[in-house]
């Protein structure tokens, strides 16, 4: 590479770093200098001057796909943040960040949407933004199979029933909770322009790794739908920044086979529930699962989203404690141990805190602190010691709190 084209390659990155950064853009890369002259200058040139300066995606579009993939990292707190304002910085709406969030919901759960809210709130306040939150959703909740079956088939393509056969014959009922609480009140949202949600869809999921079957699903749904190989080309080449390589090339050979396939889509056929509960049965069932679980009111966490996105509150206690911790198949205190093991194994920064709710409430439905250290240590196995030391650190933490 040639002295002239690297500049070329440095002043254009530079160029969208202004866009992006705004005020103050370089100080990141200014105090990276500090300690590595050579990382500051490909981290200019390469995520910058390489990836977002490309033509085949709008900035802000870009910028909405870099933040879906840093919600999937989840330790990746001041990047997203960055991306986050400078969404905003790139001419994005506020409104898209909150809705963005609905999709996080739905696909990466709600420990990492929780912790970007706070973010935004902040991102808002440094902004000194005027927020109106947005309108919580009509109704009773009744629809919502409906609303879900027209969003699947909205948003996905190729062989629908395969993928839902995949795990329908051992779960109906999480086929069922998919239909209707995913698809039908997470991503049958209308906040966001469609191509926005689909390639969002596939920046959340290709940035998670090992999520082919999901993935394969989305990638057909977006070429049936309007979205270009050649834009799914350059959200997957934008992953290589923000996931890896390693991410970036297992998206691509999902993708590779789904361009190659050109099959119709094939519409799912999943049956309806024998029962149709209300949101009011719901939420009254979930405010009695978090009182008995943590204490907690469930009216306080329903309210806790008001200034940004009600409905997020509303569905942690309706959907979460409603239809998920109120399931009678498992005690409440395996299902609570079963919670603190799944968040001890991410290890992410986003589950640090959903983390230390569950190890209280294993506790408040009679699991002892032996049980929870000897479902933590069981973890060594399967997450390595560094995952299994920090939980037991923050496990001693709460313990200590107790008494």
């Amino acid at each position: 590479m040639t002295t002239t084209s690297q500049d070329s390659r440095y002043s254009r990155g530079l160029e969208i770093l202004r866009q992006i950064g705004g005020e103050n853009f370089d100080a990141p890369i200014n105090s990276l200098a500090e300690t590595s002259v050579d990382l500051s200058r490909f981290t200019v040139e390469y995520p910058y001057g390489d990836i977002l300066s490309r033509p085949g995606l709008d900035l802000p579009l870009r910028q909405l796909c870099t933040i879906s993939m840093l919600l999937a990292d989840g330790s990746a707190q001041p990047q997203l943040k960055f991306h986050m304002a400078g969404f905003l910085n790139a001419g994005g709406e506020p409104k898209a960040l909150i809705e963005l969030m609905f999709i996080s919901v739905a696909l990466l759960g709600f420990p990492p949407t929780v912790n970007a809210i706070g973010l935004i709130r902040a991102v808002f306040a440094e902004r000194k933004l005027a927020f109106e939150p947005i309108e919580p959703s009509a109704g009773d909740g009744s629809t919502r199979r409906q609303a879900g079956l027209e969003a699947l088939d909205r948003l996905s393509g190729g062989d629908v029933q395969e993928y839902f056969d995949g795990f329908a014959a051992g779960s109906p009922d999480l086929a069922q909770l998919s239909i209707e609480f995913a698809f039908g009140e997470m991503l049958a949202r209308d906040g966001l322009e469609q191509k926005a949600k689909l390639l969002a869809i596939i920046s959340m999921l290709a940035a998670s790794g090992n999520r082919a079957a999901a993935l394969r699903l989305h990638l057909a749904g977006a070429l049936a739908h309007g979205v270009t190989r050649e834009e799914i080309i350059e959200v997957l080449i934008q992953l290589s920044v923000y996931r890896g390589f390693p991410a970036a090339l297992n998206a691509f050979a999902v993708a590779k086979d789904i361009f190659a396939a050109g099959s119709p889509t094939i519409a799912a056929n999943v049956p309806p529930p024998a029962v149709v509960a209300s949101r009011a049965d719901r939420l009254e069932r979930g405010r009695a699962t978090l009182a008995e679980t943590s204490g907690s009111s469930g009216d306080a966490v329903v309210r806790s989203f008001d200034d940004v996105a009600p409905d997020l509150g509303r569905m942690i206690v309706e959907h979460s404690y409603g239809e998920v911790f109120s399931r009678s198949g498992i005690d409440m205190k395996s299902r609570e141990l079963s919670a603190c093991a799944a968040l001890a194994a991410v290890g992410s920064a986003t589950a640090e805190i959903p983390l230390r709710v569950h190890i209280n409430a294993a506790l408040n439905v009679g699991a002892t602190r032996e049980e929870i250290l000897e479902t933590l240590i069981n973890l060594t196995p399967y997450s390595g010691y560094p995952a299994t030391q920090q939980a037991v650190r923050i496990a001693a933490e709460e313990f200590s709190k107790r008494g």
